[in-house]
Protein backbone atom coordinates (compact mmCIF):
# COMPACT_ATOMS: atom_id res chain seq x y z
CA UNK A 1 0.00 0.00 0.00
CA UNK A 2 1.49 3.24 -0.83
CA UNK A 3 0.51 6.26 1.17
CA UNK A 4 -0.03 10.19 -0.47
CA UNK A 5 2.09 12.50 1.61
CA UNK A 6 0.12 15.36 2.55
CA UNK A 7 -0.46 18.20 0.22
CA UNK A 8 -0.38 20.76 2.86
CA UNK A 9 1.60 21.26 6.05
CA UNK A 10 -0.13 19.04 9.20
CA UNK A 11 1.97 21.10 12.02
CA UNK A 12 1.68 24.91 11.48
CA UNK A 13 4.69 26.92 11.11
CA UNK A 14 5.55 29.11 13.88
CA UNK A 15 5.48 33.36 12.98
CA UNK A 16 8.71 34.93 14.62
CA UNK A 17 6.66 37.08 15.52
CA UNK A 18 4.67 34.96 17.26
CA UNK A 19 7.53 33.04 18.96
CA UNK A 20 7.17 32.44 22.47
CA UNK A 21 10.99 33.18 24.54
CA UNK A 22 11.89 29.81 24.60
CA UNK A 23 11.01 29.11 20.96
CA UNK A 24 13.02 32.23 19.67
CA UNK A 25 15.93 30.99 22.18
CA UNK A 26 16.22 27.53 20.09
CA UNK A 27 15.39 29.08 16.53
CA UNK A 28 18.06 31.97 17.20
CA UNK A 29 20.07 31.62 13.30
CA UNK A 30 17.96 28.72 12.56
CA UNK A 31 14.57 30.03 11.74
CA UNK A 32 15.19 30.71 7.88
CA UNK A 33 14.39 26.53 8.12
CA UNK A 34 11.27 25.52 7.08
CA UNK A 35 12.04 22.57 9.86
CA UNK A 36 12.99 25.12 12.70
CA UNK A 37 9.61 26.58 12.60
CA UNK A 38 7.63 23.70 12.47
CA UNK A 39 9.42 21.95 15.28
CA UNK A 40 9.39 24.88 17.57
CA UNK A 41 5.91 23.95 18.36
CA UNK A 42 7.63 21.56 20.79
CA UNK A 43 10.48 23.52 22.52
CA UNK A 44 11.03 20.16 24.65
CA UNK A 45 11.53 17.65 21.36
CA UNK A 46 13.55 20.02 20.08
CA UNK A 47 16.00 20.69 22.45
CA UNK A 48 16.84 17.55 22.32
CA UNK A 49 17.02 16.19 18.79
CA UNK A 50 17.94 18.92 16.95
CA UNK A 51 21.66 18.84 18.72
CA UNK A 52 21.22 15.06 17.89
CA UNK A 53 20.88 15.43 14.58
CA UNK A 54 24.01 18.41 14.61
CA UNK A 55 25.90 16.10 15.77
CA UNK A 56 25.84 13.85 13.14
CA UNK A 57 26.19 16.31 10.47
CA UNK A 58 28.79 18.32 11.86
CA UNK A 59 30.68 16.80 14.46
CA UNK A 60 30.61 13.33 12.39
CA UNK A 61 33.68 11.28 12.30
CA UNK A 62 32.55 9.45 8.65
CA UNK A 63 34.52 11.53 5.65
CA UNK A 64 32.16 14.01 4.75
CA UNK A 65 31.06 12.85 1.12
CA UNK A 66 30.65 9.24 2.60
CA UNK A 67 27.99 11.17 5.08
CA UNK A 68 26.28 12.30 2.27
CA UNK A 69 26.08 9.24 0.39
CA UNK A 70 24.53 7.53 3.15
CA UNK A 71 21.83 10.40 3.70
CA UNK A 72 21.39 10.76 0.21
CA UNK A 73 20.46 6.75 -0.10
CA UNK A 74 18.38 6.48 2.74
CA UNK A 75 15.83 10.01 2.00
CA UNK A 76 15.30 8.36 -1.43
CA UNK A 77 14.81 5.67 -0.19
CA UNK A 78 12.53 6.85 1.80
CA UNK A 79 10.48 8.78 -0.38
CA UNK A 80 11.36 12.24 1.30
CA UNK A 81 12.12 15.58 -0.29
CA UNK A 82 12.93 18.54 1.95
CA UNK A 83 15.84 16.98 3.49
CA UNK A 84 16.56 15.74 0.24
CA UNK A 85 16.66 19.30 -1.17
CA UNK A 86 19.44 20.17 1.14
CA UNK A 87 21.38 17.07 1.18
CA UNK A 88 21.92 17.42 -3.37
CA UNK A 89 23.00 20.92 -2.56
CA UNK A 90 25.86 20.05 0.50
CA UNK A 91 26.87 17.03 -1.80
CA UNK A 92 27.43 18.94 -5.09
CA UNK A 93 29.35 21.35 -2.39
CA UNK A 94 31.72 18.52 -1.87
CA UNK A 95 32.95 18.33 -5.35
CA UNK A 96 30.16 15.32 -6.17
CA UNK A 97 29.14 15.40 -9.48
CA UNK A 98 25.38 15.50 -10.92
CA UNK A 99 26.38 11.51 -12.06
CA UNK A 100 27.50 10.46 -8.78
CA UNK A 101 24.20 12.42 -7.27
CA UNK A 102 22.31 10.60 -9.36
CA UNK A 103 24.15 7.32 -9.19
CA UNK A 104 23.59 7.11 -5.23
CA UNK A 105 19.74 8.46 -5.81
CA UNK A 106 19.07 5.65 -8.17
CA UNK A 107 21.08 2.97 -6.99
CA UNK A 108 22.89 2.56 -10.26
CA UNK A 109 26.29 2.35 -9.72
CA UNK A 110 28.19 3.02 -12.79
CA UNK A 111 29.34 6.77 -11.82
CA UNK A 112 30.32 5.23 -8.77
CA UNK A 113 33.59 3.50 -7.37
CA UNK A 114 33.49 0.14 -5.37
CA UNK A 115 33.16 2.00 -1.35
CA UNK A 116 30.69 4.65 -2.92
CA UNK A 117 28.37 1.78 -4.00
CA UNK A 118 29.62 -0.38 -0.53
CA UNK A 119 27.93 2.84 1.13
CA UNK A 120 24.97 2.84 -0.97
CA UNK A 121 24.32 -0.50 -0.59
CA UNK A 122 24.35 -0.28 3.56
CA UNK A 123 21.81 2.50 3.65
CA UNK A 124 19.70 0.55 1.38
CA UNK A 125 20.47 -2.58 3.77
CA UNK A 126 19.32 -0.06 6.63
CA UNK A 127 16.61 0.84 5.35
CA UNK A 128 14.90 -2.05 3.93
CA UNK A 129 16.60 -4.48 6.20
CA UNK A 130 17.13 -3.00 9.31
CA UNK A 131 20.23 -4.51 9.87
CA UNK A 132 23.86 -4.80 7.99
CA UNK A 133 24.28 -7.49 6.31
CA UNK A 134 27.91 -9.81 7.33
CA UNK A 135 29.49 -8.84 3.98
CA UNK A 136 27.96 -4.71 4.14
CA UNK A 137 29.54 -4.63 7.80
CA UNK A 138 32.97 -6.24 6.46
CA UNK A 139 33.32 -4.40 4.04
CA UNK A 140 32.93 -0.96 6.10
CA UNK A 141 34.86 -2.28 8.56
CA UNK A 142 38.30 -2.49 6.80
CA UNK A 143 37.92 1.21 6.80
CA UNK A 144 35.95 2.49 9.55
CA UNK A 145 36.99 2.11 12.62
CA UNK A 146 33.64 1.03 15.70
CA UNK A 147 32.87 4.77 16.17
CA UNK A 148 32.13 5.12 12.60
CA UNK A 149 30.00 1.92 12.20
CA UNK A 150 27.99 3.17 14.94
CA UNK A 151 27.59 5.77 13.64
CA UNK A 152 26.86 4.40 10.06
CA UNK A 153 23.71 3.19 11.50
CA UNK A 154 23.01 5.72 13.29
CA UNK A 155 23.40 8.65 10.74
CA UNK A 156 21.08 6.12 8.39
CA UNK A 157 18.51 5.29 11.11
CA UNK A 158 18.45 9.49 11.88
CA UNK A 159 17.41 10.29 8.11
CA UNK A 160 14.33 7.28 7.78
CA UNK A 161 13.19 8.89 11.47
CA UNK A 162 13.46 12.30 9.83
CA UNK A 163 11.96 11.09 6.60
CA UNK A 164 8.82 9.92 8.49
CA UNK A 165 8.47 13.22 10.46
CA UNK A 166 9.00 15.47 7.42
CA UNK A 167 6.79 13.10 5.28
CA UNK A 168 4.00 12.91 8.20
CA UNK A 169 4.22 16.69 9.24
CA UNK A 170 3.92 18.07 5.13
CA UNK A 171 7.13 19.91 5.87
CA UNK A 172 6.87 22.37 2.95
CA UNK A 173 10.53 23.02 1.03
CA UNK A 174 12.02 26.35 2.52
CA UNK A 175 11.15 29.28 0.34
CA UNK A 176 14.98 30.56 -0.38
CA UNK A 177 17.18 28.02 -1.64
CA UNK A 178 19.95 29.66 -0.26
CA UNK A 179 19.32 28.44 2.89
CA UNK A 180 20.81 24.82 2.50
CA UNK A 181 23.20 24.52 4.78
CA UNK A 182 26.90 24.12 4.45
CA UNK A 183 28.38 20.25 3.97
CA UNK A 184 29.95 20.13 7.72
CA UNK A 185 26.96 22.00 9.53
CA UNK A 186 23.35 21.69 9.99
Amino acid sequence: MTVTHPSAPRIPLVSRDAYTPDQAALASGRDMYTMTRMLVNHPDFYRVFVPYVDKLMSRSLLPHRDREILILRTLVLCNESYEEHHHVRIAQTLGMSAAEVEAVKTGQDAALGAFDRMLVRAAQELVNDRCLSNDAWGALAKTYNVDQMIEVVFLVGAFAMLSMATNSFGMPLDDDTSTTPKAGTR
